[in-house]
């Protein structure tokens, strides 16, 4: 059959199913990677898609039909898929997940040892070897193990409680994805009064989509934190590696603000100092982090490179990015949103400051703008455009950064434009230390921005 090439994307592979990805596809995947990992047992896991079971068998019998042994764990979130591939010491495994996407969507995270993402080079070298794989089924296939790993992920996320938490009322919504499997278990006898609602597995998405970054998926879980006069809320995405933090009016908490929380409470309580963070992220986290005696090491957009980044430098405590994915030392440097809530409540709950408090602060220092796109007709134009503005903020003694596209940094103002992996767009992004810098500053750099376009 033919193997739709275009579902290899940067760091994993996806596309609609059936029509861009099919069963049949699913299975030369899977005898590709056991051709590329060459290993003699692989693990593999799925979320809740209607699609996640047929697209699992496939991919394991193409496995299978290479000899290669396979260890199914199941349904489960990306995040527990992480940590039991870390923990079995195997040398390779895929989840079987489109994370957050719309539901006609599915793919697949493979992973190296340790839970190790695959590089974008190393994603090349997979899609070769399975595009051009001519190796026969082999007559002795392997052998399927299944296993549940819920009870140990669940003990060890709550090895991880460390402080007596508030006894807060949290509205969780697991939008029928995968963090509904262990929400019960984890939060048990914590003190919190609970309120959960979505948890139950359904790849048809009934309730809202589960991207947490779009307003109108959250229409629900705002409403019900209001009307149960909760704390706050926390909102996690299709297979639970991405969480969104609500206040008690329903509105989100800026993940700068709840990265700067985690890290310091991280790094006060930890020999590892430093952490990792992305071009986007508001100054709020290196204050924060400076002032808690740490460091920040500034990575590009996504989460491969700050995992990557963590797991080469042992002196690394926490990694995030200002899409909700939360990394954790413990988790294998994995991003978990059931962990990460547990440990963002850890660190309010030791704090004098109510969190209302603390977001009013944020709110009165930091003035952050929603990210901006800019449409280009042609992607030839990225170039000169960030050419030119490097050399007009230059010239009035801007510092140029250019770690993800291009970062312009003043001591009250910066902004950071950056391109599009796939569509022809430039992203902005831009925050100010007070009202009117923010007002003035933004308003002359969108300006310059549109007349380049």
């Amino acid at each position: 059959m033919q193997l739709n090439p275009g579902i290899f994307k940067k760091y994993d592979l996806r596309g609609t199913y059936p029509k861009e990805l099919t069963d049949a596809m699913a299975y030369e995947v899977g005898r590709g990677f056991a051709k590329y990992v060459n290993s003699k047992t692989i693990m593999i896991g799925y979320d809740a898609r209607t699609s996640s079971p047929a697209l699992k068998e496939s991919l394991i019998k193409g496995i299978t039909d290479q000899g290669v042994d396979v260890i199914d764990i199941g349904l489960c979130s990306t995040s527990c898929f992480y940590f039991t591939l870390a923990e079995s010491g195997l040398e390779g495994g895929i989840m079987v997940t489109a994370s957050h996407a719309p539901k006609e969507f599915n793919g697949f995270k493979p992973m190296l040892k340790d839970a190790t993402p695959l590089t974008k080079e190393q994603v090349l070298d997979f899609k070769k070897a399975t595009l051009e794989n001519q190796s026969p089924i082999i007559e002795v296939t392997g052998k399927i193990t299944t296993t549940d790993p819920t009870e140990n992920y669940i003990a060890t996320i709550r090895k991880s409680i460390k402080e007596k938490i508030k006894p807060l009322k949290v509205v969780m919504d697991s939008g029928n994805g995968t963090a509904g499997l262990y929400i019960d278990g984890v939060f048990a006898d914590t003190g919190l009064s609970v309120i959960s609602i979505f948890a139950e597995p359904d790849g048809n998405f009934p309730n809202h989509e589960t991207n947490p970054r779009i307003p109108e998926n959250r229409i629900k879980l705002k409403e019900r934190i209001i009307q149960e006069k909760a704390d706050l809320g926390f909102m996690f995405d299709g297979d639970a590696d991405r969480l969104y933090v609500l206040d008690r009016n329903g509105d989100v908490i800026d993940p700068s603000l709840v990265l700067a929380i985690i890290s310091e409470y991280l790094i006060k309580k930890s020999s590892k100092k430093k952490v990792v963070i992305e071009v986007r992220t508001s100054r709020v986290l290196s204050d924060w982090v400076k002032q808690a005696g740490g460091e920040t090491i500034i990575s590009t957009c996504w989460t491969i490179p700050i995992k990557l980044e963590m797991k080469a430098n042992p002196e690394v405590a926490f990694g995030g990015e200002t899409s909700g994915h939360y990394m954790f030392r413990e988790m294998h440097e994995s991003d978990d949103a059931v962990f990460g809530a547990l440990t963002f409540l850890q660190a309010i709950s030791i704090k004098e400051e109510p969190l209302d408090t603390i977001v009013e602060n944020f709110k009165d220092h930091y003035f952050v703008m929603e990210e901006k796109n800019f449409k280009l007709d042609d992607r030839n134009k990225i170039n000169p455009v960030l050419d030119s503005l490097k050399a007009t903020y230059s010239a009035l003694g801007g510092e140029i950064k250019e770690i993800d596209g291009l970062s312009v940094i003043f001591p009250d103002w910066w902004f950071n434009l950056r391109a599009s992996e796939t569509e022809p767009y430039l992203r902005l992004n831009f925050e100010a230390n007070s009202k009117e810098v923010y007002d003035n500053e933004k308003l002359r750099l969108i300006e310059t921005i549109e007349k380049l376009q």
